[in-house]
């Protein structure tokens, strides 16, 4: 019995000691791998994600610059404007901006500006919504979504008032017809009649004016102006692809594509044997021949979404030979010399980076795009 008193005296202090130690030793090492697994999954999340807007701002930055100057068969310079232009574009992208497309010295289906210290067109984009440095391009053209002018009378007529009329809802349209003349009309106004005695396949298309540029932040707020108190902290603010479109009323409009681009680059190519710079060679925007541009090579920079605080990602991002920088391990962000002015080089810092911008991971994109409607004649 004594001996059995001894056996049930269970375990002492120093023996419960060593076993919360040992297991306090084990429960950290779990914890600390769930935590490195949680840690990897939201970089592994964040990297797919940067992924994904690559491919999406690739395909539609390719699918716009490949509508370009497609008129319904018409050449830019047979097309008869419009006197009816109250209410289009804004006070720096005016009507006649919106317009731009006619005779054979103004085939503005594409046209690219250069980036700089503030956005090139001036009073079209506020300075605080323009990502300094980066570049910007416009493409003009018609949506193939078109339809018939001459439906039965049982189909609403196209200067109904019901804008569920026209796909792609617009203000402004063009009627054309393969070898035949070409007229832009407002959403309202009758249809102007053909100037060929058998008119045939005369088709009607909405108007499409996309511009393509980069906005610090991804929602500006209630005042429309990033860098404002109700857009969050100006460090923390997304980059981001934006397309500014014409509304139904024939205003501007600008609406985020994907968030986390955070540089953007266009050069321009023209066939060998043209006029102009360097044909055969992509050049700068303000160096592109824009009556014989066929080419497009776009760059961008897509970073991800989720830090990585366990270690630097420093990059040098080459994307063209007129714009480069680099991001050291330490945040710094510098520019190389390159073979050209460094376009990417803005007088004041660019604030899309942020702080400690080492701490994103970062995939450069470039791609060449031919523009199809042109290249066919």
């Amino acid at each position: 019995m004594q001996t059995f008193r001894r056996g049930a005296n269970g375990f002492s202090l120093i023996e419960l000691m060593v076993s919360l130690v040992v297991g306090l030793v084990v429960l950290a090492g779990l914890v600390s791998v769930l935590m490195g697994s949680r840690q990897a999954y939201s970089l592994q999340q964040g990297n797919n994600f940067n992924q994904e807007n690559v491919r999406f701002a690739a395909t539609r930055l390719a699918w716009s610059l490949r509508m370009a100057d497609f008129w319904g068969g018409v050449k830019p310079g047979d097309i008869k404007p419009t006197t009816n232009v109250a209410g289009i574009g804004n006070t720096g992208c005016t009507a006649a901006w919106v317009l731009d497309v006619g005779d054979a010295t103004h085939q503005n289906g594409i046209h690219g500006y250069d980036g700089g210290a503030s956005f090139p067109i001036a009073d079209c984009v506020p300075d605080s919504n323009y990502v300094k440095g980066s570049d910007v391009v416009v493409v003009r053209y018609a949506d193939t979504h078109g339809y018939d002018p001459d439906k039965g009378a049982t189909t609403p007529r196209f200067d109904s008032t019901d804008l569920n009329v026209v796909p792609n809802q617009t203000s402004i349209f063009l009627v054309a017809g393969v070898g035949q003349q070409a007229s832009f009309l407002r959403r309202d106004d009758a249809v102007p009649a053909s100037t060929v005695t058998t008119p045939t396949g005369r088709y009607v298309y909405p108007f499409q004016l996309e511009m393509y540029y980069l906005r610090p932040c991804a929602d500006p707020g209630a005042d429309a102006l990033c860098g404002t108190s109700d857009d969050g902290d100006a460090d923390a603010r997304t980059p981001s692809l934006v397309r500014m479109r014409l509304d139904p009323s024939g205003g501007l409009v600008s609406e985020v594509v994907v968030d986390g681009i955070e540089q953007l680059n266009f050069e321009y190519a023209t066939p060998v044997g043209s006029a102009g710079a360097k044909p055969g060679q992509f050049v700068r925007a303000s160096d592109a021949n824009w009556e014989a541009v066929t080419q497009v090579r776009a760059s961008f920079v897509a970073r991800s979404s989720v830090r990585d605080t366990r270690m630097p990602h420093p990059a040098v991002l080459t994307l063209s030979p007129h714009c480069a920088y680099e991001i050291s391990a330490t945040g710094g962000v510098t520019y190389p010399s390159v073979t050209d002015t460094n376009t990417c080089q803005p007088n004041t810092p660019l604030s899309a980076y942020g702080d400690n911008p080492q701490q994103y991971v970062r995939t450069l994109n470039t791609q060449v795009v031919l523009l199809r409607n042109r290249v066919r004649g």
